[in-house]
């Protein structure tokens, strides 16, 4: 007499099967959420360490003449309490690029920060992700008068 196993036993080997094929599925949607999310966070940062070196810039203490090295300086400082860094070997190994210059929008003179920072991808080139970080911010200077 042949003994029949009962029903819930049987499946038991097709749920593991299922977990099996599903489990790399699952881990490779978890590492994009994690890369998505690091890529992120550096892009917000390097967006606020630009906008804030602009901006310290345009500011009324500032001499216009000094304004564009003192963009790069105070973007430096920002990358750095950021956790980023952008030195000058840096910048020779063309790891990044920092850079801010005057400039004339409607006869205004307004000060252009621009930041390009590589980035390496924790994935190791599973993702689509870009290599380069960039950031752009301009502000007019205060000091100047405002046309009627």
């Amino acid at each position: 007499m042949r003994r029949s196993l009962p029903r819930r036993c049987a499946e038991g080997g097709a749920e593991l099967i299922e977990f099996a094929l599903l489990m790399p599925l699952l881990m490779a949607m978890l590492l994009g959420i994690i890369e998505y999310g690091m890529m992120f966070s550096r892009m917000l940062s390097v967006q606020s360490a630009t906008r804030d070196a602009a901006r310290w810039a345009a500011t009324p203490g500032i001499p216009l003449d000094e304004a564009p090295a003192e963009a790069v300086a105070m973007l430096r400082e920002g990358l750095a309490l950021q956790g980023l860094s952008c030195t000058a070997e840096d910048e020779a190994a063309g790891l990044c690029a920092l850079s801010a210059e005057l400039d004339e929008v409607e006869g205004y003179t307004v000060v252009e920060v621009i930041t390009r920072l590589s980035y390496a991808s924790a994935a190791a080139g599973l993702l689509p992700v870009p290599d380069e970080l960039t950031a752009r911010s301009t502000f007019m200077l205060t000091n100047q008068p405002i046309a009627p």
